[in-house]
């Protein structure tokens, strides 16, 4: 059997270099959480959001499927401190299909993390576990990006495959640059893309390149409205930024829902 290509979520190190969120995003759910004061986080990653919330006083379990990614926020977790370390558990486990002994005034599903369920079969079972969790009272929130119809058009466009650069940080010895590739398959409503990385030192000489890849599907308004009812969940607001802004096409989808 061929080596499958790695993702971005083998590499944390890597991740973490350029997956700084959507602004506002730490703010918005760190206020959540410290009105909830109880928190499941569904695709936790390697702990930016966990941490934020449970800095703001939140009890906060954070699920996460990738084992490394799963490390890298343990490590960032043990430098906090006491009391907010206490009020953090990390759990491996997989968002389709999770059993907690507990139900949470809270469940959130931060930056696109919900995106990368790419069938509605894997789609349903997540709301479906999640609303198993939830109580009357319980709020559930999603961050999606809005899809783009001018950028949709240009993924399946003549130079839709062109590499573009996408970041840039200055690191310990050099800096690293982000590259990436997109191959999009519109009628499945899904993306997916090749990052490649590539370290430079002082002087503009490579020290070594890494190539990861992420696939991501995405979701209209109406799409979402129809996945909420049919798991027995209904919208209580649809926000496009995380400082109140109104939705429109092509912001954010912030989706608060609760049970029916």
């Amino acid at each position: 059997m061929a080596k499958q290509p790695s993702t971005l979520y083998d590499t944390p190190e890597l991740y973490d270099l350029l997956s700084d969120g959507v602004p506002g995003d730490l703010a918005y759910f760190s206020a959540l959480a410290k009105k909830a004061h109880k928190v499941l986080e569904l695709g936790a990653g390697t702990g930016r959001v966990t941490i934020a919330m449970a800095r703001a006083g939140a009890q906060v379990t954070g699920l996460e499927v990738a084992p490394m990614m799963l490390e890298a926020a343990g490590e960032k977790a043990e430098k906090e401190s006491k009391d907010v370390r206490k009020r953090i558990k990390l759990i491996e486990g997989d968002m389709r299909a999770f059993k907690l002994k507990a139900k949470f005034p809270l469940i959130v599903i931060p930056f696109r993390a919900f995106q990368h369920l790419h069938d509605t079969v894997e789609q349903r079972q997540c709301l479906q576990s999640c609303r198993d969790h939830m109580t009357g009272a319980s709020r559930l929130v999603i961050n999606l990006f809005d899809p783009n119809l001018r950028i949709l058009a240009e993924n399946v466009g003549p130079n839709a495959t062109a590499v573009r650069k996408v970041g840039e940080v200055v690191v310990d010895g050099g800096r690293v640059v982000a590259y990436a590739s997109r191959v999009a398959c519109p009628e499945e409503q899904r993306f997916e893309e090749q990052w490649t990385y590539e370290k430079f030192d002082d002087q503009g000489r490579s020290l070594w390149r890494r190539a990861r890849r992420i696939k991501l599907r995405y979701f209209f308004r109406y799409e979402m409205e129809h996945l909420f009812e049919l798991c027995g969940l209904e919208v209580e607001k649809l926000e496009g930024g995380f400082t109140g802004q109104p939705y429109s096409h092509g912001s954010e989808q912030i989706w608060t829902v609760r049970r029916a």
